[in-house]
């Protein structure tokens, strides 16, 4: 096998490193195309309602930043009834819905008036529109503020609305990891289904995640009807962490600080994502999706 110069896989190596590179030569792929160079984007989708998609989202981009030391943005599209904020105990402006409405006024300058610090590396775009506000979102301006957000960010943590609208569809595009995030209800699994099609008919199938939140939780389903129903093991899993979980957002902080093995049931998501503590002896098939 040749590998030219610009083909070296740079540490730490991830996933989609290997998927672009390694595998059309394997199998016979049509070459790869040219190489992405702006921030990673990460998508969080949330099956049903209160599956808590919002607090992994929110929670996930603090640990990449803190595994990384990486520059994270934590983008909430849900501009109407969004959660992030609220969360986080802030307040946000109007600056993303005039972004995402005309993108001839948005620019770098503008999105750092919009953006809101969370800590010294993670930064929050969202919005707070009324209920009743008419929005008039478009393709363009989605591509436009995810632009300038790669261009400015290692990592962008996304929280996107359900079902897709057709102006998200640039964000699934652009993702490199959809986290399809479903808890152990019937409702969820039927849901989840629908997304993950819907994933793959926009961006393809290598890109999606199904993750299981509160696993085990009293009254869930059984773990072998779940993976009868989604015909194979969920890619990530997260267990039921308490009420410590909805404490962290009355407090209005990130569940990080307070609930105790949060992080390390983060930490594999955040190594598929990054690569960062990836183990060596890693299988090679199962990465190659082979």
């Amino acid at each position: 096998m040749e590998i030219g110069l610009t083909e070296y896989l740079p540490t730490p190596i991830t996933r989609d490193m290997v998927l672009d590179q390694l595998r059309p030569k394997l199998i016979g792929d049509a070459a790869p195309a040219q190489n992405d160079r702006g921030g990673h984007v990460v998508s969080i989708c949330g099956a049903q309602g209160g599956a808590g998609a919002t607090s992994v989202a929110i929670n996930l981009a603090l640990q990449l930043a803190e595994t990384t030391k990486a520059k994270v943005a934590l983008l909430d599209l849900h501009l109407q009834g969004g959660e992030t904020a609220v969360m986080l105990g802030v307040r946000p402006g109007p600056g993303l819905r005039i972004a995402l409405e005309n993108p001839m006024r948005a620019d770098t300058l503008f999105l750092e008036r919009a953006a809101i610090e969370v800590n010294d590396r993670v930064c929050l775009i969202s919005g707070d529109e009324e209920l009743d506000a008419k929005l008039d979102i478009t393709e363009a301006g989605v591509r436009h503020v995810l632009g300038l957000l790669r261009q400015r960010f290692n990592y962008v943590v996304v929280d996107v609305p359900v079902p897709f609208p057709a102006s998200i569809y640039p964000v699934i595009q652009m993702s490199r990891h959809v986290l399809v995030l479903l808890e152990a209800e019937v409702t969820g699994l039927r849901n989840a289904h629908a997304l993950r099609n819907a994933v793959t008919n926009i961006a393809g199938k290598d890109r999606v995640f199904t993750l299981l939140n509160r696993a085990d939780r009293a009254g869930g389903l059984p773990r072998a009807t779940i993976v009868k129903a989604l015909g194979a093991e969920p890619d990530m899993i997260i267990p039921d962490l308490g009420k410590g979980m909805t404490q962290a957002v009355n407090l209005g902080v990130p569940a990080l600080k307070h609930v105790s093995g949060l992080r390390r049931h983060l930490a594999p998501i955040v190594r598929e994502i990054t690569g960062v503590g990836a183990k060596k002896s890693a299988g090679w098939k199962r990465w190659l999706g082979l």
